[in-house]
């Protein structure tokens, strides 16, 4: 996003403790661009918020007025009937100033989570575009912390800033135009002591900004480690590893505790600032008001209105003080989010549709060929080495090979999960590089052993929330692939609301064929998606794969002989390298090839 280019060329240096790091101050001028880009969109709401902010203030300054005619009529023994009103129109504007400010809060809270959710969208567009080799290195909790909480840390300050800020800015500015109107010398004295606080309140600015980077970076680590833990959770107790993990959470946590400490100790510095500066206007305020008093100059009521608005500079000066502070928590987020933003995917997207699809009612097989691919997901540790093969539209392939021989990094490339180093692979007479990744990955299935089931209905778990995809297309599905019983017993039919855990292996197997039949990509992959089931559910599970690949490139990924019976094909991966590939007819009539050594031995093991 523009607003977030070119965040570190601004404003002063302070040093980050926990990255070691010179870090950049941020400017005002960068937090304008970043309300303007975000508030554009609600320009109405933020209209009747100024309209009900400035009201606010007009009746905010009116009411000492009434109290100092009230006072000063009051001592020359004025009608009772001008009291009277007086104290009417002072309970009236309080009423109406009440309502006001209740307004003027709700449209704030609006207009400021209307804001942040539209930076949290775009913050998670951002991340799910970046490269797996991105999600592998930062755990699910840490993001969430980066797009839930940075961007939360970031709420109060489109929501409050404008109305606390901005609001109480013009405040002051009308306060100090009356006391002038009073008398210059009060007013003189009365702004020279609030350009003193802003003086002292912009010095503190940025100070706490390095400890809240470090509190909330704190906070992502303890989210992270939460999450794996949970994710772990059987192996901890299989293995006893409780105690283990609960002192490792205790630590973590004392960790998040002691910059929280940090934190609010800073808080209360900058809070006691205000208090001394709160002291020195009181001081001031009552000492000038007694001096012209006893000079003749102001009337009891007009020391009354001095000394009032002087009470009333606590709020804007304490407001203004509290959202810089808050400011600075939103200057962290602001940085982490900046820092997210500038992390850009190396999957850089093709700009070609495939031509299998181009124009054309149904998708045709898709032929692949991977040319001396060269692949390794950290340098100097290749996975894959020189890899050549091609498979023909329509047939499939057997792919074999020990763990760790790169079976698998064969199937994510073809995804674009990640891009080779040497090399080029192609799918029908396309480059892979070439063709836009949306149009790729649509047309390219996937079915592995272990499922991935949302708390969501059927319906959404099998169109995977895409709309368009007809119940009647569904339920046709559904019954071809052996599942129109199931379908019959669910209490809401395809309305019905799955939770994890709440289908048997076969069950979460055969909704993840329906979700590729849907699909209905020309290359389909399939990960031994039958490996651990009993042979009567391995049975509907098998006659589900022969109607998946018919008319359809297949690769079957198999851990066991018996898996590739049927295959065209045959690659066996070797250590990163082809260790043998062929027709699988021919390769069975030779007793010399490896794979026919394999079949006659059945050592399963060597290929498991």
């Amino acid at each position: 996003m523009v607003i977030f280019k070119n965040f570190e060329r601004f404003g002063c240096p302070f040093f980050s403790p926990t990255s070691g790091i010179l870090l950049e101050r941020v400017p005002l001028r960068h937090y304008a661009t970043l309300l303007i880009h975000y508030l554009r969109p609600h320009w109405k709401r933020v209209v009747f918020l100024g309209v009900f902010m400035f009201t606010g203030i007009g009746l905010n300054l009116l009411n000492p007025q009434i109290i100092r005619y009230f006072i000063d009529t009051a001592q020359a023994d004025g009608a009772v009937q001008n009291l009277m009103w007086a104290g009417i129109a002072f309970l009236a504007i309080g009423i109406i100033r009440q309502g006001v400010q209740i307004v003027s809060s709700y449209l704030g809270q609006d207009v400021g989570w209307r804001a942040t959710n539209q930076m949290r969208n775009t913050l998670a567009h951002h991340c799910l575009n970046l490269d797996m080799g991105f999600h592998h290195a930062h755990t699910p909790g840490e993001m969430i912390e980066r797009v839930d909480g940075d961007t939360t840390a970031l709420s109060n300050f489109f929501s409050q800033f404008v109305i606390h800020v901005i609001g109480s800015s013009f405040f002051l500015l009308g306060v100090l135009i009356l006391v002038f109107r009073e008398d210059w010398r009060v007013g003189a004295a009365l702004t020279a002591f609030s350009i003193l606080a802003f003086v002292v309140f912009n010095l503190t600015r940025n100070i706490a900004v390095p400890i809240y980077t470090a509190e909330r970076e704190s906070y992502a680590r303890l989210y992270g480690f939460i999450e794996e833990r949970l994710l772990g959770l059987e192996d901890i107790r299989t293995n006893g590893a409780g105690d283990y993990t609960v002192n490792r959470f205790y630590g973590v946590n004392n960790g998040v505790f002691a910059r929280i400490k940090k934190s609010e100790f800073m808080s209360e510095g900058l809070r006691a600032i205000t208090g001394i500066m709160f002291a020195l206007g009181y001081a001031l305020a009552m000492g000038m008001g007694i001096w012209l008093y006893r000079e003749g100059t102001f009337t009891i009521g007009a020391v009354f209105l001095v000394f009032h608005y002087t009470s009333m500079l606590r709020e804007p000066l304490f407001q203004i003080s509290q959202q810089i502070n808050d400011l600075q928590r939103a200057t962290a987020g602001l940085k982490r989010i900046e820092e997210l933003h500038r992390i850009q995917t190396r999957i850089r997207d093709g700009n070609e549709k495939l031509s299998a699809s181009s124009g054309k009612l149904e998708v045709m097989p898709l032929g692949i060929a991977f040319d001396n691919v060269h692949f390794a997901y950290t340098p100097d540790d290749p996975v894959l080495r020189n890899i050549s093969f091609s498979l023909d539209p329509g047939k499939t392939l057997g792919l074999l090979g020990r763990t760790g021989s790169g079976k698998t990094t064969i199937t994510r490339l073809l995804f674009r999960f990640y891009d080779i180093q040497r090399g080029q692979i192609r799918i029908g007479d396309q480059n892979i590089r070439n063709i836009l990744l949306d149009d790729l990955r649509q047309h390219v299935g996937l079915v592995t052993q272990d499922v991935q089931l949302f708390n969501a209905s059927v319906r959404d778990n099998l169109t995977l929330f895409q709309p368009d995809v007809s119940d009647k297309k569904i339920v046709a599905t559904l019954e071809d692939l052996g599942l129109g019983a199931w379908y019959a017993s669910l209490s809401n039919g395809l309305d019905t609301e799955l939770v994890s855990g709440s289908l048997s292996a076969g069950e979460a197997q055969l909704l993840a064929f329906t979700r590729v039949f849907l699909k209905d990509p020309g290359l389909v992959i399939l990960d031994e998606p039958s490996s651990r089931l009993d042979p009567a559910t391995e049975q509907n599970i098998n006659l589900a794969v022969e109607r998946l690949l018919k008319n359809r490139t297949g690769i079957i990924i198999a851990h066991r002989l018996e898996t590739v019976e049927r295959v065209d094909n045959i690659l066996i991966l070797d250590n990163g390298q082809v260790g043998e590939f062929g027709l699988r007819a021919d390769l069975v009539a030779d007793p010399n090839s490896q794979f026919s050594r394999l079949l006659n031995t059945g050592l399963e093991e060597l290929i498991a």
